[in-house]
């Protein structure tokens, strides 16, 4: 890089700045602990259905 070294200053502390501030409004880490929390019982939900269907099938031969 051949900017400034306040330039490339500037570019960090703004960054820095958007970076806090989403994390302050919206913090990804409780929406990705969500999002796991809801794709772990969506697969075990889905396991369930297919051992029930699996377990029908069977009954059946």
């Amino acid at each position: 890089m051949r900017d400034s070294a306040g330039r490339r200053l500037a570019f960090a502390t703004l960054f820095a700045l958007i970076a806090g501030v989403l994390v302050h409004f919206y913090n990804p880490i409780d929406h990705i602990r969500a999002d796991l929390r809801a794709d772990g019982s969506g697969v075990k939900f889905s396991l369930e259905i297919a051992a029930r269907a699996i377990e029908r099938a069977c009954a059946r031969v």
